[in-house]
């Protein structure tokens, strides 16, 4: 499953070097053992959370906060395997090759009190069926298509059983992992759909949790509060308070120097600056599982070349992503040209750990390409085919200065090899609207997206897939991504990542590996985060200042 999000250090970029110029400042201490950070941080911008329903979001931001309420069947850890320490089951075993799944639930509480049981797993996966095509993972993962029964079986088992036997890897890190979270019955039974929908963001509604943490406040466009779960049965926190601070217009370096939060990701324009500041230590994050993506639209009306593989070869090829990694990233991107992000080395085919030599930089095969394909210089150097100039507009967030900046380095190689494009920028939601379907006609947009379980392109490149915005249509990658379903081992998925390289049904590009800032008495950033987007705010540890002195005991004195 991948997951959308607005990487980049956002429109505020010269106020933030003026900021950061300035002397120190620091507001009062936040009560001891408290910990802010920023909505999004290590994987993106901060941004509002809009939704606590684990069945109807997958932003993100509300991701983040999902994990800390609703424990996941099957907790994915930072290799993208299986963690039962992190997991509502503790097994989850196919007797049969992946038609016959078992999980073993742990005997684990809610936060109020009432057992987790397997008519919590049932019940949950029953609201999926009854959401069909609203479920917000509908058709990953084969998850509810594929499922033919979900039962309990025992007093801490589920047998779930699918119509056919699917490759286990896929399924256990796709339909399962770290999506199916189940929820409390005894809360959500009552509620009709409609109800569900429109209370996303009723605290009351997310009160009760099996994860480390509950529902303390939630301000809605301004910040969530969790403290910790004392029936939680995995590793308490050792927190007292965690402030996460959606930062909405605000600066995430300039709250972090002010003292307002304990933590920032360091923004790839600014790194020299902010790594430059005093009293805070570095923190270089794994990763990156994701990668920026130029999302044809093979529908448009106005760019109908965008679906002629040559075109988008040729695209590809005079992208310099060397230069990118340089002007945009610092160093700290790898050039990608396939499905799979580098970082996830153990599913590279051989021609990725390559690095697909065939398709890096090229501006003399980019143009031999478009030759072929009967496009020819114009006046002003842009190419033209009966009629028609080789140009077509590129949709962008505009609050992602880093993306601006990647696109005006690809617009340069592009326009050597004789295309044009135009980049306009738009508000994040009025992307994802668009993807979505808001009926205008566009040619494509650029979007990060982090890989957080089984890196298969079946979502985003099967004509039936459930995130294939862009309406790509191939009979060969149908069949291939279909054999990554139904066949165990590497060979399918080798086979269908190095037929995305060819055909680049999106434009593969680089992203950089996130860096944080935080106060040295903040301890556990790097394994509270992780590349799959999951946080784990269990594991942070306070010293100094930020931590509660220790109570001991005094003698009293007679008197």
């Amino acid at each position: 499953m991948s997951v959308p999000s607005q990487r980049g250090s956002g429109v505020l970029l010269a106020a933030a070097i003026l900021c950061l110029a300035a002397a120190p400042a620091r507001a009062a201490p936040s009560p001891c053992g408290t910990v802010v950070l920023p909505a999004g941080l290590g994987q993106s911008t901060p941004s509002a959370v809009t939704s606590l329903n684990p069945l109807l979001t997958n932003s993100i931001y509300n991701s983040e906060m999902i994990y800390q309420i609703y424990r996941p069947l099957v907790w994915l850890d930072r290799h993208l395997d299986y963690d039962p320490a992190l997991s509502l089951a503790s097994s989850a075993t196919t007797p049969d090759g992946g038609h016959t799944w078992r999980f073993t639930i742990k005997p684990w509480l809610w936060s109020d009190g009432v057992p987790v049981t397997p008519a919590d797993v049932v019940f949950t996966f029953d609201l999926i069926r009854k959401l069909g095509p609203s479920y917000v993972l509908y058709g990953v993962g084969g998850v509810p298509q594929y499922i033919h029964s979900v039962q309990a079986s025992g007093p801490h088992e589920v047998t779930l059983i699918l119509n056919h036997p699917v490759n286990p890897e896929w399924f256990l890190r796709l339909g399962i992992g770290n999506t199916i979270r189940p929820l409390p019955e005894h809360i959500y039974r009552n509620l009709t759909l409609r109800e569900m929908r429109a209370r996303q963001t009723d605290p009351a509604l997310f009160k009760v949790s099996d994860g480390p943490f509950v529902l303390d406040d939630y301000s809605v466009g301004r910040h969530i509060v969790l403290v910790p779960n004392p029936l939680y049965g995995g590793t308490r926190p050792k927190i007292r308070r965690l402030v996460v601070d959606f930062l909405e217009g605000g600066n995430a370096l300039e709250a972090l120097r002010s003292g307002e939060i304990d933590a920032a990701s360091i923004p790839f324009q600014l790194w020299n600056l902010a790594t430059a500041l005093p009293n805070l230590r570095t923190i270089k994050l794994d990763g990156p599982f994701g990668y920026m993506s130029i999302i044809m639209n093979f529908h448009s009306r106005s760019a109908p070349f965008l679906r002629d593989v040559r075109v988008r070869q040729a695209i590809a090829l005079a992208i310099d992503q060397d230069e990118i990694d340089r002007l945009v990233y610092h160093g700290q991107a790898v050039p990608i040209h396939g499905s799979v992000p580098p970082a996830i080395a153990r599913f590279l085919s051989p021609q990725a750990r390559a690095g697909y030599p065939q398709w890096q930089f090229s501006p003399a095969k980019a143009r031999a390409l478009l030759d072929a394909a009967g496009w020819h210089p114009g006046p002003d150097g842009i190419r033209v085919k009966d009629g028609q100039r080789l140009e077509f507009e590129v949709e962008v967030s505009s609050e992602s200065i880093d993306r601006f900046i990647e696109l005006q380095v690809a617009q340069r190689g592009l326009a050597a090899a004789g295309i044009a494009i135009d980049i306009r920028g738009v508000a994040f939601s009025e992307l994802i609207a668009t993807l979505n379907g808001n009926g205008h006609d566009w040619n494509s947009i650029v979007i990060g997206w982090t890989v957080d379980a089984f890196p298969d392109g079946q979502e985003f490149f099967s004509s039936d897939g459930a995130q294939n915005f862009g309406h790509y249509d191939d009979k060969r990658m149908d069949a291939l991504n279909e054999a990554v379903v139904t066949t165990a081992g590497e060979q399918a998925l080798d086979q269908a990542q190095d037929y995305a390289a060819e055909q680049q049904p999106f434009i593969f590009l680089p992203t950089g590996a996130i860096s944080l800032l935080a106060r040295p008495e903040l301890h556990g950033l790097h394994d509270m985060t992780s590349p799959t987007g999951t946080w784990s705010p269990e594991l942070l540890t306070l010293s100094g200042d930020m931590a509660c002195p220790t109570r001991t005991a005094t003698a009293a004195t007679p008197r």
